[in-house]
């Protein structure tokens, strides 16, 4: 019973130094990247009032929140009027920063360039089912663009995403693109009803994680009827064994407005990102969903190749910052899932450079503490970082935690004599 006094709440985790010390390499590389194609930093609060989280923009996130009870004087007045659960919370933690995003650009619009290109690396919180790199608290990095209508916004965020990932030496990706206008469409024409659309989306987003008799049978208990989910069946089967495609040029000809628009600027967002980073990095996928309500156009995904994990994704939420506003503006994101990217594609053995540590142990009794301090300021100049240590009675086991924790180099304090050797693995 004690021992669970000391273990973070289910799905969390606490991180030891040589893990965070590769995390905050990682971290530095994506700011890096972000800051050299002209993304701006912003940070945003983790709790956000309630009534911004759950206004039907985050989807079965909204679900997911994790809410703050009201407090003091507050929360004895509505226990006294006979509360519901949502009545007893005020704020929740954000579950993603997208919501966070739209609200801040909403209130400080008239001091902001336009367009906006804003980039964001912090925690989000779901309380959902903790799995293999899902978990319950986790660090998301999006860049955004606010104020660009154009297919360019796409474009740029894509190709700074996956100059991102290339600088960070990952190179088995690829991005799948959609547009929800043409996801639309395709489900209209199966015969799901407007009324029944967004229930529809936020099954079908779970197919990366259930087989698509598993989501059929999820409509089916929400009540759609069986000449639909036939019909939802055959197509999505289709598509998934290539046995049906979406000709978009020949969609770009369609008599539907809509889609018409859709199909046009996907084809100049796929050229365009081809003729930055070569064919292979993007392709179409019609079966792209992505659960979030909020996107009104295009969405995109990135995921290893002939690999069903996806470490990153977003698309076009026009009509998000109006609704904090009242008056729209158009905005674009791509979100990284760094804990996935971690997982993936930093541990084990393949790990950045954390750079020459050097640890020098001193004796209390014998030596002053100021005179070591001096030694490593001096040192410093070879060593990336140096910090004293007090020496202790089992110097070999220091030793070893000492290079646990990242520290490649030790010596002896012994004035302007300290020799500085290798930690031996």
């Amino acid at each position: 019973m004690i021992k669970d006094v000391f273990t973070p709440p289910k799905g969390m985790r606490d991180i030891e130094p040589a893990a965070s010390e590769i995390r905050n390499k990682v971290v530095g590389g994506i700011i890096s990247c972000y800051k050299k194609y002209g993304f701006n930093s912003i940070d945003t609060p983790s709790l956000e009032k309630m009534e911004n989280l759950t206004s039907k923009k985050g989807g079965e996130n909204e679900k997911l929140i994790f809410k703050i009870l009201k407090r003091g004087d507050e929360l004895k007045e509505t226990l006294k009027e006979g509360a519901q659960e949502n009545d007893l919370a005020d704020f929740g933690l954000r579950y993603d920063l997208t919501v966070p995003l739209a609200r801040y650009y909403a209130h400080f619009k008239d001091k902001l360039p336009k367009p906006f290109k804003a980039f964001q690396i912090g925690n989000v919180w779901r309380a959902e089912k903790p799995q293999q790199s899902r978990y319950r608290q986790f660090t998301q990095c999006d860049i955004d663009i606010i104020g660009d209508s154009t297919p360019n916004c796409e474009t740029e965020l894509i190709y700074v995403t996956c100059k991102t990932l290339q600088s960070l030496e990952i190179k088995n990706f690829e991005i799948r693109i959609n547009d929800r206008r043409i996801l639309k469409r395709i489900i209209l024409n199966c015969g799901v009803t407007d009324d029944g659309y967004r229930d529809f989306l936020i099954a079908l987003d779970k197919l990366d994680k259930k087989s698509l008799d598993d989501i059929i049978e999820e409509l089916r208990k929400k009540g759609f009827e069986e000449t639909v989910l036939a019909n939802v069946k055959k197509v999505f089967e289709d598509f998934k064994a290539r046995r049906s495609r979406i000709d978009l040029q020949e969609g770009a000809g369609a008599s539907d407005e809509n889609y018409a628009k859709a199909c046009k600027e996907l084809l100049k967002i796929i050229s365009s990102v081809k003729s930055l980073l070569g064919d292979t990095i993007i392709r179409f996928d019609p079966m792209l969903v992505r659960g979030m309500d909020y996107y009104t156009g295009t969405i995109y995904e990135v995921n290893e190749i002939n690999g069903n994990m996806s470490f990153g994704g977003g698309g076009r939420y026009d009509n998000m910052i109006g609704s904090f506003s009242g008056q729209q503006e158009p905005a674009c994101g791509f979100s990284l899932g760094f804990e996935r990217i971690i997982d993936s594609f930093f541990s084990g053995g393949i790990k950045p450079a954390c750079g020459i540590k050097a640890a020098v142990l001193y004796d209390p009794e014998k030596d002053a503490y100021p005179e070591a301090v001096k030694y490593c300021e001096k040192a410093m100049n070879d060593y990336e970082t140096v910090s004293v240590f007090v020496r202790q009675k089992n110097v070999s086991n220091q030793l070893e935690k000492l290079k646990e924790t990242g520290f490649t180099h030790w010596g002896f304090f012994k004035g302007e004599n300290t020799q500085i050797c290798k930690l031996e693995k």
